[in-house]
């Protein structure tokens, strides 16, 4: 039976529900209670398996089980010596009755496969035989934390700088050789039909888990969890066009850096000139993302434009009419920290805590500004504490001034990373308010505060160290001069005062604005009144930055509630598909694309990383993942690891550029023209060449919707019986038809292993035979990527972006001989036309006869949409032996056509029928 069959059939049924299991006689149904334990089979090798301490089951979804109303299973129960047994056509069910919640000793499901070892599960089972999922992300991931030669494990002993949170090993994936994938439900928040939203389980906690039961079929796995958590939506079809990120620094106004001349140029016009060197230099490109500085404050919150881009209409204007999406970083929170959300000084803070309910803070009666006259000295030896030179009358007069808006690598220290000190002498008036409170914008990195003398406690704010107080009035001389000294440990991003403010006041900072978003109020507030507006102006796409989410309730994943907060209302307040970019956030995140991996180093052995975690993303039906082409923290790469990872970033998911050094001091790092006229023929050809096959990407988002497979996969998951294709993880397919092995050091080298078959070298056309590995050298402009002989491959003509130009010109690629059948899927690209039937599928088929002739037939395109063309001109491409002896297009003769002998390439131009029209092409 295949599998489209089997699935049908079991859509088909109807449900049925059960009574309690009281007999030694046989039942026959879908759901089995026994006691405080529900086991409800939701398919012949999909098991629910409840325990509830109160004997309340649940029955509502939730945040992230979706499907609660499944086709009926034949589940024949029994009673057998005080164990409950079930059998299902695919397994079979052991539970000790009344012993009590799941474990090891008192649950066992059995399962056998023709042709397969019997398998077994209990509880607490570890499988040594998962072939992987995701980490959260790939934060500060470099060769020192990688885990050497074994590309299915997580990176060890990755901390997150500033923050100190360990990054978590991955879960278990859902493919496994071991025949099983497992999902604990138990605590997840439950989804409340009549509020429209989530609300927490009761306690005490009981166990909801998910057992699929499987031999080697991967992909009803994965069908069989789209079904259970929510499938993938269709994506824009922009987003598989070229993606620029830039303005990757932070912008306080009135700061020093704020008035310095490199970040005064490096603006709305800089940014301007950069895109139009781009397309000056036929380098298509999608989409503009903009980091921290398009917006004012920084880490602090802000969602006012910055002075960077003084007329954001006319910006958005003039990316308009370019052709070019614009995505916006923000920061919704990040774990471990005490990030705020809004600035108070944003001009949406006052209505924000209107709809909040929260009072304006109160405005001070004493208010000075002690930002001046500060005092340094450097510490090497760290002996200032033992010699006092925090005492009152300590003898500062060698010390040096220096200003509390910039750290102190910036005023003459560049190389200095030891203590550091400061101290500034003040009088105060005689009366003084009840509290005193000495604000300090930020120190880089922790800070100890002495008075007169005295050690006084401040607050300890977790990274980013931001406006940190402590309230100084027992310590103070009233009339008379004050002593005020800091012993400051400087961090990865110097030491100092870096910025204000710097003041006394008789009111403390107010509680940081921040947003909870598993409350739908709360939530409401910060997508409505916060991304509503810039949504309205024209922004396309939120990059969901900083970490962990900003969403708070037991049992829940704030990454994943944060993801789905910001694709919702996306898509709600657009009416149109949405996207972001943010972490993983565990099951059911395949439901709000896509996954970027975070700030990674700029080295061979983490692009090779990249390479095995990309394609095993469709484990837990991930299909979008976003690197960071050309690593995070890496300046200019040496141009052999450059041209490297835009060639993997080609055949990706997504295709962006991106690095710590979007700044104004260095520039872009990851823009070509660094590398001269190489890196810019370089990005034209791999850009180029991205734009050109999004007709087939597009096809298999498709596949991404319906099938539940992803467009990368790992070779095990079309060869599961294979052994190589187990051992290939930095290889994968591209697609059904494309193998892409890249390469991932400097030697050029690589040895690529093709499975059973015939293969085409895509860029060459140089004939492999499969089943076995070769090595071979690539020149840096080259990578490895192969077609497996028989293929169609559609393209469409070069344009400046994705969508330039209508699917009126297609390119049909039809690779040696054989036997080929491809299915391209169309649609408008932006609208949700596409559930309610608006698209369209053009079946393409070659065969080569049994008298070597070949024939390639169109036939008419099924369905239609919006802005679909009424007619199209076909340029077929065939990569053959040899130059044909003639061709024919429906029926008549061909006369002109062209025989590129390097490529070995016969090119027919074919003129413009209807797309309802059957197209021939007949060649020997």
């Amino acid at each position: 039976m295949t599998m489209f069959r089997r699935m049908l059939l079991i859509a088909l049924a109807g449900f049925v529900s059960a009574p309690l299991v009281s007999s030694a006689r046989t039942q026959s149904t879908s759901i089995i209670v026994a006691g405080n334990a529900r086991f409800e089979f939701l398919t012949s090798s999909l098991v629910r398996m409840e325990y509830a301490p109160n004997g309340h089951f649940v029955d509502a979804p939730t945040a992230v089980v979706l499907k609660r109303d499944w086709p009926a299973v034949n589940a024949q129960s029994t009673k057998e010596s005080g164990w409950l047994v079930v059998h299902t056509s695919s397994m079979t069910l052991r539970y000790r009755l009344d012993s009590g919640p799941f474990n090891a000793s008192n649950l066992q499901v059995t399962w056998t496969y023709p042709n397969s070892a019997p398998r077994m599960w209990h509880p607490g089972q570890v499988d040594t035989q998962n072939l992987g999922g995701l980490t959260y992300s790939l934060d500060h991931v470099s060769e020192t934390n990688l885990p050497k030669g074994k590309d299915l494990e997580s990176p060890v002993n990755d901390i997150i700088p500033g923050i100190e949170i360990p990054l978590e090993p991955a879960k278990p994936g859902l493919l496994s050789r071991s025949g099983y994938a497992f999902i604990d439900d138990s605590q997840t928040p439950l989804w409340d039909a009549k509020m429209q939203w989530i609300g927490p389980r009761e306690k005490p906690y009981g166990q909801d888990w998910y057992l699929f039961t499987y031999d080697r079929n991967y992909p009803y796995v994965l069908q069989e969890y789209a079904q259970l958590c929510g499938g993938i939506p269709m994506i824009p079809r922009y987003v598989l066009g070229n993606w620029v990120t830039d303005f990757n620094f932070e912008y306080f106004p009135n700061t020093a850096d704020a008035h310095d001349p490199q970040f005064e140029r490096y603006n709305q016009p800089y940014l301007e000139d950069e895109l139009s060197r781009l397309r000056e230099n036929h380098i298509p490109f999608d989409t503009l993302v903009l980091d921290f500085a398009w917006h004012n404050y920084g880490w602090q919150g802000g969602y006012d434009w910055s002075p960077l881009i003084p007329q954001p209409t006319q910006f958005l204007q003039w990316l308009h009419d370019r052709g070019i999406k614009l995505s916006l970083n923000d920061h919704p929170g990040y774990a471990g920290t005490q990030e705020e959300i809004l600035s108070y000084d944003d001009s949406h803070a006052p209505g924000v805590l209107k709809a909040l309910g929260r009072p304006l803070p109160p405005k001070p009666s004493f208010d000075m500004d002690i930002s001046g006259q500060w005092v340094f000295a450097t510490d090497p030896k760290d002996g200032g504490l033992q010699e006092q030179w925090f005492a009152a009358n300590y003898d500062d007069h060698a010390w040096k001034p220096i200003h509390t808006d910039q750290s102190w690598q910036k005023q003459g220290y560049p190389d200095y990373q030891g203590v550091g000190w400061y101290r500034r002498s003040l009088s105060l008036p005689e009366k003084l308010p009840d509290a005193l409170y000495l604000t300090i914008g930020e120190v880089g990195q922790t800070y100890r505060l002495f008075v007169n003398g005295k050690e006084v406690e401040h607050t300890h704010v977790p990274w980013p160290q931001r406006l940190t107080y402590a309230n100084i009035k027992p310590y103070v001389r009233p009339g008379q001069r004050n002593e005020i000294a800091l012993r400051v440990v400087p961090g990865e991003q110097g030491g100092g005062i870096f910025r204000g403010p710097v003041a006394l006041s008789d009111v403390n900072p107010p509680e940081r604005i921040y947003f909870n978003l598993a409350d739908k109020r709360q939530a409401d507030i910060f997508m409505r009144d916060l991304h509503g507006p810039l949504m309205q102006a024209g922004v396309s796409s939120w990059w969901v930055d900083g970490g962990g989410g900003a969403a708070d309730m037991p049992g829940l994943n704030p990454q994943f509630w944060t993801n789905k907060v910001f694709y919702d209302f996306t898509q709600q307040f657009t009416g149109q598909r949405a996207f972001i970019l943010s972490r993983y956030g565990d099951w059911g995140s395949e439901r709000y694309p896509g996954f970027f991996t975070g700030d990674t180093y700029s080295e061979w052995p983490v692009l090779a990383y990249e390479v095995a975690f990309t394609a095993r993303g469709g484990n837990v039906l991930v299909p979008y993942i976003s690197h960071d082409i050309g690593g995070f923290h890496g300046a200019k790469l040496d141009f052999d690891l450059y041209a490297r990872w835009i060639e993997f970033g080609a055949f990706s998911p997504i295709l962006r550029m991106h690095s710590a050094h979007a700044n104004p001091k260095e520039g872009n790092t990851r823009m070509p023209w660094l590398y001269g006229d190489k890196g810019v023929a370089l990005m034209r050809k791999y850009f180029t060449l991205r734009t050109q096959l999004i007709p087939y990407i597009y096809t298999y988002t498709w596949q991404a919707h319906t099938l539940s497979l992803p467009l990368l996969r790992p070779l095990y998951l079309q060869y599961p019986d294979l052994q190589e294709a187990y051992e290939q993880t930095r290889e994968y397919f591209f697609g059904d038809e494309m193998l892409v092995a890249p390469v991932l050091d400097a030697s050029g080298n690589r040895t690529v292993y093709l499975p059973p078959g015939s293969w085409i070298d895509f860029f060459n056309g140089k004939r492999h035979d499969g089943g076995q590995s070769f090595t071979a050298h690539y020149d840096v402009d080259e990578t490895p990527v192969f077609v497996r002989e028989g293929s169609i491959i559609p393209e469409q003509e070069p344009s400046d972006y994705s969508d330039a130009k209508p699917l009126d010109v297609l390119i049909l690629n039809v690779y040696g001989g054989g036997k080929g059948h491809f299915d391209l899927y169309e649609d408008d690209g932006r609208s949700l036309d596409y559930a309610k039937g608006s698209y369209a599928i053009t079946p393409i088929s070659y065969v080569t006869k049994p008298d070597g002739s070949h024939e390639l037939t169109v036939s008419p395109a099924k369905g239609s949409y919006q802005g679909q063309p009424a007619s199209r001109s076909y340029v077929l491409r065939i990569h053959a032996n040899n130059k044909p002896q003639s061709i024919n297009a429906n029926g008549k003769p061909v006369m002109q056509w062209d025989w590129d002998d390097k490529q070995a390439t016969a090119i027919v131009t074919l003129p413009k029928q209807g797309v309802r029209d059957d197209v021939s092409v007949t060649w020997q």
